[in-house]
């Protein structure tokens, strides 16, 4: 992979997307700091890539999110490529849900992410260089019903990525939006939406949707939607009546 990058941190290390992202990195002789509350985990990347360094976080706790902020300002080690993708999601009826669970997920789905990225751009912006990519979902192009809180999550991530970019277009920064579909990894699993129902042309592996991300980013994309049939759908969401698109949004919802 032809990278810009010699240093990134990454969140939501431990497993999925945010792993497999960590290692092309790693293999591509980035200097890679992983973030992720599965210390364990963290540390079987470390062990196979001489280098890289773990940071233990829950990025639902302020005091983390701060301590991994610091990193992203810390004028003796330069971060060029941040990468957010520490996420959660939760699935079902909005009124049968915690509000715990829907706080947890606004807290690090969308309070986390805007913190990093704010810490990562000052030192970007004066140094005239810097990416920054986060992890959206293209379950954020339209309603969730099912999903609500973690789709206007999504939304939100992809509407102040490309904020971002325009803000810091002549910047030397860019900020790029992924939004993947559904995806072979724990996070589908935890949150509920396994899939078996969706057709197989439909899905993706975690190293897939890495490779799509770090190319885009490098070319300095706003948004990548990842795999040929997610970017026709996406595209097909700007031209559908809102009511259509909630619909439609539902049906595939209800498979999940």
């Amino acid at each position: 992979m032809q990278h810009p990058w010699t240093s990134a941190l990454v969140t939501g290390a431990s497993s999925g997307i945010g792993e497999a992202i960590a290692r092309q990195l790693a293999a591509a002789g980035v200097d890679v700091t992983v973030v992720a509350r599965r210390t364990e985990r963290l540390e079987k990347i470390a062990t196979e890539y001489p280098g890289v360094v773990v940071v233990a976080a829950d990025l639902t706790v302020p005091t983390d999110v701060t301590r991994v902020a610091q990193l992203l300002n810390d004028p003796t080690h330069t971060i060029d490529l941040l990468v957010n993708c520490a996420g959660v999601g939760s699935s079902g009826p909005f009124v049968d849900g915690s509000m715990e669970t829907y706080h947890q997920l606004i807290d690090l789905n969308v309070s986390a992410l805007v913190s990093l990225t704010h810490a990562a751009m000052a030192p970007m912006s004066a140094a005239k260089r810097g990416w920054i990519i986060n992890i959206s979902s293209l379950g954020g192009h339209t309603p969730g019903p099912s999903f609500a809180v973690y789709s206007a999550t999504k939304a939100f991530v992809t509407s102040f990525s490309e904020s971002l970019f325009e803000e810091s277009r002549n910047d030397g920064v860019v900020v790029t939006a992924i939004c993947p579909g559904a995806t072979h990894t724990e996070f589908g699993e935890t949150a509920g939406a396994v899939g078996d129902d969706l057709p197989a042309m439909l899905w993706q592996t975690a190293d897939e949707v890495a490779t799509e991300s770090l190319e885009a980013a490098a070319r300095g994309r706003a948004v990548r939607v990842t795999g040929t049939i997610n970017r026709i759908t996406g595209a097909l969401t700007t031209v559908l009546p809102r009511a259509v698109n909630r619909r439609l949004s539902a049906m595939v919802t209800s498979k999940l």
